[in-house]
Order: structure tokens, then C-alpha cells, then sequence
């Protein structure tokens, strides 16, 4: 079941999806824009019944929505590629749901350290261009930028972003296992 829906509407009829590694990179990403979907439903959800600025009193969620926008093409590319990645580097022929699972978990956090990355390269590519800060100060700032984006990416939505990368993960090698008769 899960193969023929995957194979009928989902991403097992791109290019190179039956690849281990690619089909790795597919559901990496596809886990990516679930967990940002989950995010941003329960923001949002936060932001309509306007229950953060009560407790706060300032709206401090409006900034992570802003935040999340910017990070979250950053992170599923980055998903994609790293989840190809590590299933490229391990043994293809000895992978099981677990090492599925903590090969989705590397990856998810990879995902955020990209996203992160990304989000430092948007601020500093707009800080260049108003010329406010010098060369150094410019490269200070992107390093101080990159390492608050990812503490506040793992703070906000680390606890949903690595168990459901590890959950894709394992449920990426329990269908890979099932349409092949193993396991």
C-alpha cells in the first residue's frame, strides 16, 4: 500500500526515485516539507487563537513565521541532498528501518544546519547590499547570524524536525524492504 500510493501520486514517480540513494533524498525532503507543514499549521494555529502575545506580550511568533519562510527552502534542499548523501556513504545492501532511522535523524539535522546557513546568507547578502557593515564586520555578522539561526532553529522546531526525520528514515527503508521481499 504504501509503495502503490507513493509510486501513484507521490515522489516514486520522479526520475531515479527507485535508487536507494536518490529515493533516500526524495523522502528526506518530502519528511522536510512535512515537518515545516506541521510547523507552520501549529503557528499559525498560535497566531489565529492569538495565545503567544498574551503569555509574551509582544509577537515575537510573527518573527518565527518570517524566520520559518526564509528557512524553509533552505532546509528541504539541504534534506535532499544530505539524505542522498548518507545513504550513498553507507553499505546499501545492510541498511534496515533503524539504520534508517538514525541516517533520517543525521539527516534531519543537517537539514537544519543548511537551512540555517541559508537564512545567514539571505541577512548578510541583504546587510551587503545596504553597506551598513565593513568586510570583517560583515563576516562577523554572518557567523553570529548562521550559529543564532540554528540554536533558534533547534530550540523552535528541532523536537519535530529530527524524530520525524528519523521517522522518514525508517518508514523510507520499511517500504524499500517491503517492494523488494526483504525483511
Amino acid at each position: 500500500m504504501p509503495d502503490s500510493i507513493c509510486r501513484r501520486f507521490g515522489p516514486g514517480r520522479l526520475p531515479y526515485a527507485s535508487r536507494r540513494d536518490i529515493g533516500a533524498g526524495i523522502a528526506m525532503a518530502a519528511t522536510g516539507v512535512l515537518a515545516i507543514t506541521i510547523w507552520f499549521v501549529a503557528t499559525g494555529l498560535l497566531l489565529l487563537t492569538d495565545t503567544v502575545p498574551t503569555v509574551t506580550g509582544t509577537s515575537d511568533l510573527g518573527f518565527a513565521v518570517a524566520y520559518g519562510l526564509l528557512f524553509a527552502p533552505f532546509g528541504v534542499v539541504t534534506s535532499f541532498v544530505a539524505g542522498t548523501l548518507c545513504w550513498r556513504a553507507v553499505d546499501a545492501d545492510a541498511l534496515d528501518p533503524i539504520t534508517g532511522a538514525l541516517l533520517g535523524a543525521c539527516t534531519a539535522a543537517t537539514g537544519m544546519i543548511g537551512g540555517s546557513l541559508g537564512v545567514s546568507l539571505v541577512f548578510t547578502a541583504v546587510t551587503l547590499a545596504t553597506g551598513t557593515l565593513a568586510l570583517g564586520e560583515l563576516l562577523v555578522f554572518a557567523v553570529v547570524i548562521s550559529v543564532s539561526a540554528l540554536l533558534f532553529s533547534a530550540v523552535f522546531a528541532g523536537w519535530l524536525i529530527v524524530p520525524l526525520g528519523a521517522f522518514g528514515g525508517w518508514y523510507h527503508e520499511r517500504a524499500r524492504a517491503t517492494a523488494t521481499g526483504g525483511n
